[in-house]
């Protein structure tokens, strides 16, 4: 007999509808689980970059409980972390089912994430900052990603990996930003293999805005290795790019951002201690139901 899952498709990081990034949200009630292949097959139908699962976690429905487990899975395997899915989620939780609580607490592979009610419509989600580690200058991997994701590698180009979502950001002052946000990345079986090398889940192109001062960085986030070759919005590529502008940027510890995809996205990010705190809103523009 086939199961029934409530689901809905999330625009996250966004106060509009068909803006931010896509997100796949599915409950899975306790006495319904879904197996770890069936997960794979939804989000693979789905074709969202990410596709959030949740189940209660503590004897209570959905619409009652303050603690879960969740999982993340993009089109072809399981994420580490995914923060725009996240937001979704709990989006969902507190907007769609009318969650009373005032903070989440979710079990992952990442560890357990909190996700609390902030000012307006925004949620705030606490994760493990991951400051990236600079990379040799001479490595030809770090250079054939610049040359890929930014267009250029130069000798002010700055490459650094973070060692536990394993996101490669690459920055140099001499980037022009136009080239930045034109630039589209050819991903040939070259660049997949310099990625696999470095053990990448992706790679962050980030500046300084020219002339700009409404935001702190911009960025762009190229995923390939996760079967997306550019992300919307990236909830978890902040816990990265707050510490490395932190050492860039003195005395800034709330930094605002724009994603330069062509959906676009401005998220925010303040760096407490060792941990990072993401801020957004999100939309429902899909609900429906699965059966399987």
């Amino acid at each position: 007999m086939a199961a029934t899952y409530n689901i809905y498709t999330v625009d996250a990081f966004t106060k509009t509808a068909f803006s931010g990034n896509q997100a796949g949200v599915v409950v899975v009630p306790e006495d319904a689980p879904m197996s770890e292949q069936a997960m794979q097959q939804v989000a693979s139908e789905f074709n969202y970059s990410d596709t959030a699962f949740f189940t209660p976690a503590d004897g209570k429905p959905a619409e009652q409980a303050a603690a879960f487990a969740l999982r993340w899975f993009t089109p072809t395997r399981e994420v580490k972390l995914c923060g725009h899915a996240t937001l979704a989620t709990a989006h969902v939780l507190f907007h769609e089912l009318r969650n009373p609580s005032d903070a989440l607490r979710f079990a992952t592979l990442s560890g357990e994430l909190v996700v609390r009610r902030g000012e307006g419509n925004k949620l705030e989600m606490t994760f493990p900052a991951d400051p990236p580690e600079p990379v040799d200058p001479a490595s030809s991997d770090a250079q054939t990603l610049a040359r890929a994701f930014a267009g250029a590698w130069d000798a002010r180009t700055v490459a650094a990996l973070s060692p536990s979502l394993r996101y490669l950001v690459i920055h140099s002052p001499g980037f022009d930003e136009t080239s930045l946000v034109n630039h589209s990345p050819e991903v040939t079986q070259e660049v997949l293999d310099a990625g696999e090398r470095l053990g990448l889940t992706g790679a962050i192109v980030t500046w300084l805005p020219a002339g700009d001062d409404s935001v702190d960085y911009r960025c762009r986030v190229f995923v390939p290795w996760n079967g997306i070759n550019e992300d919307p919005a990236t909830g978890s590529a902040q816990t990265v790019l707050a510490p490395f502008w932190s050492q860039r940027l003195p005395n800034k510890t709330f930094f605002a951002s724009q994603q330069c995809s062509k959906r676009g996205a401005v998220l925010e990010a303040s760096l407490v201690g060792s941990k990072v705190v993401v801020s957004g809103q999100a939309v429902v523009v899909i609900r429906g139901s699965l059966s399987i």
